[in-house]
């Protein structure tokens, strides 16, 4: 009999907000929150009016908030992230799934275009499995850079085939909550789409 599969965005889908800007909150101090916000007040519209791509607008974030920071620093900032906010952006509805999953014994992935850096933790704590975003580092220090693909659209079927066969599995369902989770949600023999809202 085939085990099932459960496959998970994690920013708008697992948690009722996108983290970045929640992370950013936390890992950077406010005048220079607010500074660097207002240098990539250009880029963010730009992101939402459509004309900057994710991966573009999210490695320009970085670069202005992360670029030449000690890795353990980052990696200390998305633990604590994990512990102290992360819980409170968790969507009820969403966690029970994954427990449902869990308890029928489905393999559960979250994939996601958010860094491992603040999504990883909470992951762990909970015994699922993660794909995501991996931010380069050279020296020590944050480049502001991917180390390899953003995790998003068809990277995230990439990065899914890349960990399993979906022909092994059966059913597949698969949740998310916007453009970049289409291909995602096409491997789906279940696909739920913003199922917790």
């Amino acid at each position: 009999m085939s085990r099932g599969l459960a496959l998970f965005d994690f920013d708008g889908t697992i948690t009722r907000a996108d983290t970045l800007y929640h992370f950013l909150r936390h890992a950077v101090a406010g005048p220079r929150f607010y500074l660097g916000a207002l240098a990539l007040l250009p880029v963010l519209l730009g992101y939402k009016l459509g004309l900057v791509g994710n991966a573009r607008a999210k490695s320009l974030v970085l670069r202005r908030f992360f670029r030449g920071w000690p890795v353990e620093r980052f990696r200390a900032a998305g633990e604590s992230f994990c512990r102290e906010v992360l819980p409170g952006l968790i969507r009820p509805g969403a966690l029970a799934r994954i427990r449902e999953h869990q308890a029928r014994g489905d393999r559960v992935l979250v994939v996601s275009a958010s860094l491992a850096d603040w999504v990883g933790g909470w992951c762990a704590d909970q015994g699922l499995e993660l794909a995501a975003t991996e931010a380069e580092v050279a020296a020590g220090r944050i480049t502001g850079n991917f180390a390899g693909a953003n995790c998003h659209g068809p990277e995230k079927v990439r990065r899914i085939t890349a960990l399993l066969d979906p022909a092994e599995y059966a059913p597949i369902h698969v949740y998310g909550d916007s453009g970049g989770d289409r291909e995602m949600l096409a491997l789906a023999s279940e696909p739920h789409y913003r199922p917790f809202r």
